[in-house]
């Protein structure tokens, strides 16, 4: 068991989850419990038997156009909007899976969320007839996925230092 050595980029490579840097109560009321939440929201959304959308989607179309009328590019239509979304839905998939994982490891992030993503629109094929299963939806979740990580590679240093300077001492060791 050895602590990270130095602060910063320099903790990137030991191979230290950013979440072992947290004693155990704050690791479940800051990581577990999120992460947990962000996945119930996640299966709540994939799965609700038609388009979550669906109710707001004429106000969607009427922002829309209003925006389109103020000069925004008509390339930003509901087709792109709902990417994004499924960018957005899966950027804290990657924010968690950096934060439990080693830094060595944080591609494993991206391809979870990938295959995540592929079961996801595999189920809505097969479970929900008012569903529709896209693979440009798990190209987003992935990108989503892939964001989620870079996010944390750029904070961690300052995270880390954060932590160490918060906790000090009481920073449990650490496995590499």
């Amino acid at each position: 068991m050895a602590r990270p050595a130095g602060l910063g980029y320099g903790a990137l490579r030991t191979g230290v989850p950013l979440a072992a840097l947290l004693p155990l109560r704050q690791r479940i009321v800051y990581v577990m419990i999120p992460a947990g939440l962000y996945l119930a929201a996640v299966l709540f959304i994939v799965f609700w038997p038609v388009p979550v959308d669906r109710p707001v989607q004429g106000n969607l179309d009427q922002v829309l156009s209003w925006l389109h009328g103020h000069g925004v590019p008509g390339c930003f239509d509901y087709g792109l909007v709902e990417w994004l979304a499924n960018v957005v839905m899966f950027v804290p998939w990657g924010a968690f899976g950096a934060v439990v994982s080693a830094p060595r490891r944080w591609w494993l992030v991206a391809v979870a969320g990938m295959l995540a993503s592929s079961v996801i629109e595999t189920a809505q094929l097969l479970l929900l007839d008012a569903r529709f299963a896209s693979p440009a939806d798990v190209a987003a979740n992935t990108l989503g996925a892939v964001l989620g990580v870079l996010f944390c590679a750029v904070t961690f240093p300052a995270v880390v230092a954060s932590a160490r300077r918060h906790y000090g001492s009481s920073v449990p060791p650490l496995s590499s």
